[in-house]
Order: structure tokens, then sequence, then C-alpha cells
């Protein structure tokens, strides 16, 4: 028996690895949003505790997504399944930001991608979103929660900052 794994079967492995961190990962971010929502819709948002909780969460969500940037970024471009390229999921993220849904269904799927988002500048961002009807508040929203994914991202990458999925503004 080959003990040594040929290329192929290593690069799949990898994927799968990748792939199966995703979908857990994605399971903690659907209860995480689930319980923002929550706590956004059924509690008083102006209290303390409610507040800290919500930025808890928010905190909590911008780390998954990290996670799973980071897994889909050790699989190589040529090698990720269509599967794969589903993670990170840009209706979650605009959940977490709490952009209008009249906003989100504007786009067609595909069109924007939150790794997309990332690469742009926070005008690029901002002119993108008011072409489907975003306000001011929703840009800066946005604007806020990826630089804070940037900075996550970086923590997990330290040693090269212009890594292949998330390049800092």
């Amino acid at each position: 028996m080959n003990e040594e794994m040929t290329k192929s079967e290593e690069q799949h492995l990898s994927l799968q690895k990748a792939l199966q961190q995703c979908e857990l990962v994605q399971n903690m971010i659907d209860i995480s949003i689930s319980s923002l929502e929550g706590l956004r819709t059924k509690c008083a948002t102006s209290n303390d505790l409610t507040q800290k909780e919500i930025r808890t969460l928010e905190g909590k969500l911008v780390k998954y997504f990290s996670r799973q940037l980071s897994c889909k970024c050790k699989v190589a471009l040529e090698e990720r399944s269509a599967e794969l390229e589903d993670f990170p999921r840009l209706g979650h993220w605009f959940r977490i930001v709490n952009l209008r849904k009249e906003v989100t269904q504007e786009m067609s799927p595909g069109e924007v991608t939150l790794e997309g988002l990332l690469d742009l500048s926070e005008e690029q961002v901002c002119e993108l979103l008011q072409k489907f009807g975003a306000n001011e508040e929703e840009c800066a929203r946005l604007n806020a929660s990826l630089s804070c994914l940037r900075k996550a991202h970086q923590l997990e990458f330290p040693l090269s900052c212009a890594h292949p999925c998330i390049t800092p503004m």
C-alpha cells in the first residue's frame, strides 16, 4: 500500500477539510445571527446589557467570517469547488450589518461578493451600495464592518499583509 498521497488526493483532502470547516462555522454563524436579530427586535436596544450583548455577538460573527475566509484562502483558486465558493455568505453579512432588504434584494446573485467588497475603498463601497438604494448610514455601517473584518483577518495572517483573499485598505 502506497503511503504517499498523490498531489490530487492532497488537494481533494484540503478542499474537503476547508469545506467541512466552513460548514461548521456557518452553523455557528446561523445561530449567532438568530440571537443577534432577536436582541435587535425583542430587547430594548438602548439598554446597556443589550448593547453589550449585541457588540459581543457582532465581534464573534466577524471572527467567524474571518475564519471562513481563511479556510477558503488555504485552498488554491483553481481547486475550489462551487460549494466552497459559496462561503462566506454575503447575505448573512448584510444581516449582521442590518442592511434593509430592499437594498440587498436589488443585487443579483454573484453580482457582489464579500471578498469583492473587501477589495474596494470606502468610497467605492458607498458608490456601489447607493446604486442599490442604500443610504449614507448603511454605507457607513457596512464600511465599519468591513474594516473590522479586514483587521480580524490580518490578525489571523499577521505575516502576509497582502493575503490573496483580503487586501488591506
